[in-house]
């Protein structure tokens, strides 16, 4: 479970693309809900929904794997990014 009981939206920059799929600029819009899973949706022309367990899931897969696209998250509720600890790590 989360700390906060409803669900926030955010939305991901990206200034490169190290694999040449997704391009830069808002390359998804996410949520995340109460439960701690989060749900993304890519804006590219392979455009999918994929869910993860947790924040730190989303983080390892998207963010942290690619530190070189220099990607930045802005929650719409202007909270901060969540502990990037994974249950499944």
């Amino acid at each position: 479970m989360t700390s906060f009981n409803y669900p926030r939206a955010f939305h991901v920059l990206r200034e490169e693309d190290a694999t040449g799929i997704s391009g830069t600029g808002h390359v998804l819009d996410g949520v995340i809900f109460h439960t701690g899973q989060v749900v993304v949706c890519w804006r590219s022309a392979h455009g999918s929904i994929t869910i993860f367990d947790d924040w730190g899931a989303f983080d390892a897969v998207h963010l942290g794997a690619h530190p070189e696209n220099r990607a930045r998250v802005t929650f719409l509720d202007g909270g901060d990014v969540p502990n990037t600890q994974s249950r499944s790590a």
